[in-house]
């Protein structure tokens, strides 16, 4: 029995695929299995795949019908023979002592989950939010804490994390197969909510591809309002199960429902269509009533400004103009302070000035001398990575020829 199982879910990436795989195999820690579920790709794969499988006794392939990543991970643990369990995007890489770090961590401690930082690629891709979300401090948690689920980077992504898989089948803990996005949080949150035992590392273990624009995130990620209304579907589930896991009560009921409603609101707000902005409403509305009476959420929200506008919404009767434009001042004012409502006013404000300014100087100056190397750095480094992707390639079918495999 492999000490590692690392599961792919693939699905239609066979530019990424072979530099995915070739960073799984050569870890320094050998005791692992990779496992790879192919998800109904359309292109080649499925053949990438099965070669690979041919190349390594390490490789399983198992080829469904296209499902979903949810279903494709799921298949994986269900699968997996290895004492711990973690997840590589097929368009992602795995450093290489990142196994080797993962077997040290579980042997070290009575772990169910060791989450590490990762590093985003290109970097002239990346934005502050997504680097600092990456990046974890070391400590440990030897039980359950609010903060590890609210004040960690411990969400929303699962493959920055393994798993000691017993955990994860005993709980049931498992991806929800019904949830197009967002179903990493429910995932997360599932699995932080059961824990006994959670190490964080500041070692970055992971590269995050963000140069794909034709990723699953980005094409759903296009439609604000299919987003939230996606995103309440998100909430209803994870509060479902938080409740469940004997979470959703006293100071950790608190947090959920300070999480859910900025997880919404902001983007409420923004919705310039009113009749968008009330059928989210309304769907976000009933989320809360189906699931909690008034009382309970005055009970756990006491003292807390943002009970006026939780009201709000367990009270929607179809005024979605006062959740419109300038309100997400007032949202900000009852969350974290009049202060920080003002400092945001005052920067969008800027901002509107700032992007009116630059319009106006590409009109008359063209770009900038700082904009033309910005997007020449930009350029130089997707060229570099586009190389090395297409080396990958190269050495893949090297590697082919030389073991006299061949791709069906």
């Amino acid at each position: 029995m492999p000490k590692i199982s690392v599961i792919v879910p693939v699905y239609n990436v066979e530019a990424y695929l072979p530099q995915c795989i070739d960073s799984i195999r050569k870890q320094t820690f050998t005791d692992i299995e990779i496992v790879c579920v192919n998800d109904g790709s359309t292109d080649r794969s499925g053949a990438i795949l099965a070669a690979y499988a041919k190349l390594d006794p390490r490789v399983r392939a198992i080829t469904i019908e296209n499902s979903g990543v949810s279903r494709a991970r799921n298949l994986g643990i269900e699968l997996a023979q290895g004492e711990i369990v973690c997840f590589v995007d097929a368009d992602d890489i795995l450093q290489p002592k990142a196994c080797q770090r993962i077997a040290e961590a579980f042997d070290m401690r009575q772990l169910d989950v060791f989450k590490f930082s990762a590093e985003p690629f290109p970097a002239c891709c990346s934005i502050p939010w997504i680097n600092d979300w990456l990046s974890l401090r070391d400590v440990v948690y030897e039980t359950y804490s609010d903060e590890l689920a609210f004040d960690e980077h411990t969400r929303p992504f699962p493959w920055n994390g393994a798993y000691r898989a017993q955990f994860l089948k005993d709980n049931g803990i498992k991806f929800p197969e019904d949830i197009a996005l967002g179903e990493d949080q429910v995932f997360c949150f599932g699995m932080l909510a059961r824990a006994h035992g959670v190490a964080l590392s500041s070692e970055q273990l992971y590269r995050y591809r963000l140069s794909r624009k034709d990723s699953a995130m980005a094409l759903a990620a296009r439609d604000l309002a299919d987003r939230v209304e996606k995103h309440i579907g998100v909430v209803g589930a994870v509060l479902d199960d938080w409740t469940a896991a004997g979470r959703m009560e006293g100071a950790s009921a608190r947090r959920m429902l300070l999480f859910v409603i900025d997880f919404l609101m902001p983007n409420i707000c923004e919705l310039t269509d009113n009749a968008a902005r009330d059928h989210v409403l309304c769907l976000f509305r009933d989320a809360l009533r189906s699931r909690f009476s008034g009382q309970d959420i005055e009970k756990w929200l006491s003292g807390e400004r943002i009970l006026e506008w939780y009201k709000r919404v367990y009270d929607y009767a179809g005024d979605a103009v006062s959740f419109s434009g300038k309100a997400i001042y007032g949202y900000i004012a009852a969350m974290f302070g009049y202060r920080e409502a003002s400092r945001r006013r005052r920067r969008d404000f800027k901002d509107r000035l700032l992007a009116r300014f630059r319009a106006w100087c590409r009109r008359h100056f063209a770009a900038s001398a700082d904009e033309m190397n910005g997007v020449l750095e930009a350029k130089r480094s997707m060229l570099e990575e586009e190389q090395l992707t297409s080396r990958a390639v190269a050495l893949f079918h090297a590697e082919l020829v030389a073991r006299g495999v061949t791709i069906e």
